[in-house]
């Protein structure tokens, strides 16, 4: 029969581990010490789990989080439907089901054009968790856009492009030879430095010679600050960069009196202009044009809507001959809720 081995000091050593849940899972060679740990870490991967123990030569069951010490545990594995607790393999084999022939229609009717824009709305809704520090969401979110990824994955393997297989072997390849200075000759000794070796691994395994190679990698998909701001980092290794935030801004100032000063059919070029120089000061104060864009758009949204309850509240029209008052309640509601 195929089982799951696994020495105590390997189930412990790491922080997480993927484990099959459709075979045995043996953990052996427990000692005293370990096996409090080795206790709670199967409570955690195995929750409601049978566990066999053999101790003097019998084989008592018991469920995970009524154990008493012996030198070797025995998870049995659990029925699919039945379980509470899934694996990566799970998973997997979850959304080839569903691609069956007889899966689900509309799984199967799905291809990678069709789910583009689930997985940037995924990454959006994983990002506003992040932003909210709602770790119920995060995780929730975190698994939807894994699963896209992965249903990406499952169509091309059905169209005979590429595997699932693949494409965890070429991120893990990666991985390893991107940290050159985990798995390689290489030694970090900061974040600064692992960065620096990460990127000129990057640059090694693209083939990327030069400068134009690398501005070139970046997605034209990207949002246009996103873009911006790659850009401009990309080229700031240069030299080519503003001495300080000083000149920055200002910059921004002589890009406003263009854009005012511009004829009608110019004008889009000078906003660009001038929204380019924004996210230069915004890179050089080290704070993300996307993020911070999005927040002050959310907090322009909460004072409106506080201007809108109190025009209901008096009776007033939101229009333009009320923009006096509009413009009072919209400072109340900072003194209210905003102030320091």
């Amino acid at each position: 029969m195929s089982y799951m081995y696994l020495d105590a000091a390997d189930f412990l050593r790491r922080e997480i581990c993927s484990f099959e849940h459709n075979l045995p899972v043996v953990v052996d060679n427990i000692t005293p010490d370990d096996f409090e740990a080795v206790s709670a870490k199967l409570k955690r991967y195995f929750p409601g789990a049978a566990v066999v123990a053999e101790k003097d030569g019998c084989a008592v069951e018991s469920k995970v989080g009524k154990l008493e010490y012996c030198k070797k545990l025995t998870v049995k594995p659990s029925t699919f439907l039945k379980r509470n607790y899934y694996s990566f393999g799970d998973l997997i084999e979850i959304i080839r089901r569903l691609m069956d022939p007889d899966g689900c229609p509309w799984d199967r009717a799905q291809t990678h054009a069709s789910i583009r824009g689930n997985l940037i709305e995924e990454a959006y809704e994983l990002a506003e968790a992040v932003d909210l520090g709602d770790v119920a969401k995060m995780t929730e979110e975190s698994g939807d856009v894994l699963l896209q990824g992965l249903f990406h994955a499952e169509i091309g393997e059905r169209d005979g492009e590429y595997t699932v297989n693949d494409v965890i072997n070429g991120l893990c390849a990666k991985l390893v030879g991107r940290h050159t200075h985990i798995f390689g000759e290489h030694k970090a000794g900061d974040a600064a430095e692992a960065l620096m070796y990460w990127e000129k691994a990057k640059a090694k395994e693209k083939g990327q010679s030069g400068l134009q190679d690398k501005i070139d990698s970046v997605p034209v998909t990207f949002t246009a600050l996103m873009r911006a701001n790659k850009v401009q980092k990309i080229i700031k290794k240069t030299g080519f960069d503003f001495a300080d935030v000083n000149g920055a801004a200002q910059k921004v100032g002589e890009e406003l009196q263009e854009l005012l000063a511009a004829s009608p059919e110019k004008q889009e070029g000078e906003g660009g202009d001038l929204l380019f120089a924004a996210v230069n000061v915004l890179r050089m104060l080290k704070i993300d044009p996307e993020l911070a864009l999005n927040a002050t758009t959310d907090k322009f949204i909460r004072r409106f809507a506080y201007v809108e309850k109190r025009a209901a509240e008096e009776e007033i029209e939101l229009s333009a001959e009320n923009i006096d008052l509009m413009e009072e309640w919209y400072q109340e509601y900072k003194r209210l809720y905003e102030a320091e």
